[in-house]
């Protein structure tokens, strides 16, 4: 194993050897735990890693183990103003099936016009989250697929506590993917100063909020028309980050 010295005293030996651009290839293969532990090698190690450079093809070259794979969980489609369908896609036949999304007694308004979307419930299992009330009522349907050869489906209505409706209110909301441990992440569709992001958890039934430090001041001035906003939560397994300043 070599230590730390051994490798501060390579340095010279691999730039002669390898090239630099053959050296981050080689590196970009590799898990994010092991980049962030060899940063604390040296300033050379540190600055290699940290630069925009290696960064870029950090996020593009598969690393080994790779990290999960994700394909489209199924989609949504509407057949007609008042028919939402949950419609899977067989990679091996190729073919396509569907289901029609439940709907709660009393529920007529146009399909169309709800705000639904897929997440991964209870240990893998697809569910609609019907989130069309939050902001009104504080209330969320969730429509989790039990069995999809018999068009099983079960439900659950959660209750916002009213000591959390304000956190809804505020801003328009829009679920972006969930957790294995079934917390739902939404974010603000607008800027909005200070940027934040809720996390739903869907087990316990409760809300919290979480501030986004390092937005430009700026950015909030901007014409109500600039101010859509997007944010995508990566996987757990680590990575590495570049902010330009």
């Amino acid at each position: 194993m070599l230590t730390r010295k051994a490798i501060q005293d390579s340095e010279t030996c691999v730039a002669r050897e390898i090239t630099h651009d053959l050296l981050i290839e080689i590196l970009a293969r590799l898990p994010a735990k092991s980049v962030l532990r060899l940063k604390c090698l040296s300033k050379f190690w540190s600055s290699l890693f940290c630069s925009r450079y290696f960064c870029d093809r950090f996020f593009i070259v598969p690393s080994r183990p790779q990290p999960r794979l994700f394909m489209s969980l199924y989609y949504l489609a509407w057949t007609d103003m008042h028919t939402c369908v949950l419609v899977s896609f067989d990679m091996r036949s190729e073919e396509f099936d569907m289901i029609k999304v439940p709907r709660k007694p009393g529920d007529i308004g146009p399909s169309l016009k709800k705000r639904v979307t897929l997440i991964e419930y209870g240990g893998g299992k697809i569910a609609v989250f019907d989130f069309t009330y939050l902001k009104k009522t504080g209330t969320v349907d969730l429509w989790v697929v039990e069995d999809w050869r018999n068009k099983e489906w079960s439900s659950k209505t959660l209750v916002l506590q009213p000591s959390q409706m304000y956190l809804v209110t505020d801003n328009r909301l829009t679920p972006k993917g969930t957790t294995l441990k079934d917390k739902v992440f939404l974010i603000p569709e607008k800027l909005v100063s200070p940027f934040y992001f809720l996390c739903y958890d869907l087990r316990t039934n409760d809300l919290r909020k979480y501030e986004i430090k390092g937005i430009p001041d700026h950015w909030f001035s901007k014409p109500e028309a600039t101010k859509d906003f997007d944010m995508e939560f990566m996987d757990s397994n680590g990575s590495i980050k570049y902010l330009e300043t």
